[in-house]
């Protein structure tokens, strides 16, 4: 829950407004009021989405729009507002995310950046460099009240599935259960200033498709 002092009553109705009274732990659609068994249920159902989009993707053109289906895809069966902004400012880290009338305008540039500088993408390296980059702006961004993280990685996760075919790179994939979890979340504390160790994860998160790989993936 957020401190109630120093925040406008309309503020304070509309973080409320996400939660069941008296809790922090979000309204859902299974009405469960345990954060824990919220948070178990949610990686559950997220999981099956996640196996889903292996074999079928969200189509979309890697714009907000695109992101937004993804994290409806991802959250409709949890929660009301899955697909929309965030009416709430949030921070983490002493850090704020953008403001909530900034979200669409942010989004909307850092997408526009994404399409530009794909274009410079010539080595799995320079590949690394981009991902870290793209993942730290939009998190940075934090466009939605919940589910962010999840849904940023399965939006690049299918960047690089599309793109790379048509890059110097060649088929690429990108699996994020190659990564150390808790260097990611320590090095995003220093991100904004130093992306060298997200570069590295991502590195290690990157390998070629193999021909045969590439026709069991597209089966």
């Amino acid at each position: 829950m957020v401190d109630q002092e120093g925040y406008d009553e309309e503020y304070l109705r509309l973080w409320n407004s996400y939660l069941y009274p008296g809790t922090n732990t979000l309204i859902n659609k299974f009405g469960i009021t345990d954060n824990d068994e919220l948070h178990a249920k949610e990686a559950e159902v997220t999981f099956e989405k996640l196996v889903e989009l292996y074999e079928n993707p969200v189509p979309g053109n890697f714009d907000k729009k695109h992101l937004c289906d993804i994290h409806r895809y991802l959250f409709s069966d949890i929660y009301d507002w899955a697909g929309e902004y965030r009416k709430v400012y949030m921070a983490k880290n002493h850090s704020y995310f953008a403001s909530v009338d900034s979200i669409d305008m942010y989004l909307e540039e850092d997408l526009k950046i994404m399409q530009e500088e794909l274009k410079q993408v010539y080595t799995v390296h320079s590949l690394a460099f981009f991902l870290a980059k793209m993942y730290v702006y939009l998190l940075n961004v934090h466009p939605f009240r919940e589910g962010n993280g999840r849904t940023i990685r399965e939006f690049l996760r299918q960047l690089v599935k599309e793109k790379t075919p048509l890059l110097p790179t060649g088929p690429m994939e990108l699996d994020f259960t190659q990564m150390d979890g808790e260097k990611i979340n320590q090095a995003l504390v220093l991100a904004r200033a130093f992306r060298g160790p997200i570069e590295e994860e991502f590195m290690k998160a990157l390998t070629p498709v193999e021909p045969e790989n590439e026709t069991q993936i597209k089966m």
